[in-house]
């Protein structure tokens, strides 16, 4: 005889989701980004992987601070993100895409610039640039690349989900896609209503969504403690659109700052001159078995190539990061045109919170790094070391609002 059981069967429960729908597209040139070096996949531009390896970068810079070690920042990390042993609760999906014009860096800026100009924003663009050297073709990018970007999180508390916001918040802001993001290539906007949601109405703003707890002392890249210098809203011009005339301006202040053109000598940027910073020539004097070298630029960034010239004994090689994995050291200086919800865009310098080399390698050979504390260039901007000293200059050179985070 068959039994009733006088029970209602228990209730399932979904797990909470919620999910963003972005509507995307690149406001300066995209290059790179693909499997192969140097090209752009013309049929599938931007892939889910890649943005899930800016995003996870980016929530490391806004909430890194919280985490003294590497391996607790990764615990806290995979919880959300994901990793080889473990499914994360964050799910990316490009629903469509599409490429706008293919552009060559000498179809940016001509004969890479002026007598007058400089190479400008091409400077940002030297690896795509023809390298007969190395057989290298110039390289192709392009323009108004478009996708939507499904982002659907799940089975994650309140506090998380708000991370896992912010984090495309500062990707938008301070990231893009492709390769040399953090020279302005690639930067993104939102189309569609939900601009506010993602942009910032001001520069200010940026302080109360992305605003970190305050960094212990970590060994890890935060924007706790980062700097951003804003310079003024930019217009359109008849050839170029306001982010493309936002990136010029970057592109002018990033080749002035690395000639150190801030002198009573070089009071300002002439491209005929040589360089004011003093590193070539204490390279030009290293002797051969020296443990340490005090330097200026490898704290922007590594690998440094010197080129060789004809007829010249001057300094040819290249600097290196020591430490492993590998030879190169991302830059802790972020240059970008911003979008803001106002539609406005205006160009930024960013200087993130990052650990400094402490070795580097000068042709295979390591040596110590000691930070410069006199170099004619620092004594001119009144600067204390060389992050000052980009920020110092950038404010000299109108990137005047500055937003402490």
């Amino acid at each position: 005889m068959s039994r009733v059981i006088k029970q209602e069967p228990p209730t399932l429960i979904e797990p909470p989701n919620e999910t963003w729908t972005i509507s995307l597209r690149t406001i300066t040139p995209m290059f790179g980004g693909s499997a192969t070096p140097r090209e752009v996949d013309a049929q599938s531009p931007v892939r889910a992987a890649s943005v899930r390896g800016h995003l996870r970068f980016w929530w490391r810079a806004t909430v890194g601070g919280q985490y003294a070690t590497p391996q607790e920042l990764f615990k806290a990390e995979e919880a959300i993100w994901g990793s080889d042993k473990k499914y994360g609760k964050v799910a990316l999906e490009v629903i469509s895409r599409s490429v706008g014009s293919s552009i060559r860096p000498s179809e940016i800026v001509p004969d890479r610039g002026t007598a007058q100009t400089g190479p400008m924003e091409r400077f940002f663009l030297h690896p795509f640039n023809e390298n007969r050297g190395e057989n290298l073709p110039e390289a192709s990018g392009y323009s108004e690349v478009a996708f939507v970007l499904r982002v659907t999180v799940a089975e994650l508390e309140p506090n998380r989900i708000e991370e896992v916001r912010t984090a495309i918040r500062a990707w938008l802001t301070f990231g893009g896609i492709g390769a040399r993001t953090r020279r302005g290539l690639g930067a993104l906007v939102v189309d569609g209503a939900d601009r506010t949601v993602w942009h910032p109405s001001n520069p200010g703003q940026l302080g109360q969504w992305l605003a970190p707890e305050a960094a212990r002392d970590v060994t890890h890249t935060t924007l706790a403690g980062a700097r951003a210098f804003f310079g003024p809203s930019q217009n359109a011009t008849r050839d170029r659109s306001k982010a493309e005339v936002a990136w010029r301006e970057l592109g002018k202040f990033w080749t002035r700052f690395r000639k150190g053109h801030f002198t009573d000598a070089n009071p300002s940027y002439n491209p005929m001159k040589g360089g004011s910073w003093e590193d070539h020539r204490k390279l030009q004097n290293l002797e051969g078995r020296a443990s340490e070298i005090e330097l200026v630029k490898p704290f922007l960034g590594l690998p440094i190539v010197y080129q060789r010239f004809r007829n010249s004994d001057a300094f040819a090689g290249t600097l290196e990061a020591a430490a492993k994995p590998g030879s190169r050291m991302a830059s802790p200086v972020i240059l970008k045109p911003v979008a803001f919800a106002d539609n406005t865009v205006r160009p930024m310098v960013l200087l993130l919170k990052a650990p400094e080399p402490e070795a580097i390698k000068i042709g295979g050979q390591q040596v110590e790094l000691r930070p410069v504390r006199r170099d004619r260039v620092l004594l001119a901007l009144n600067a204390e070391d060389v992050m000052d000293a980009v920020g110092k200059a950038a404010a000299k050179c109108g990137f005047t609002e500055e937003v402490r985070l």
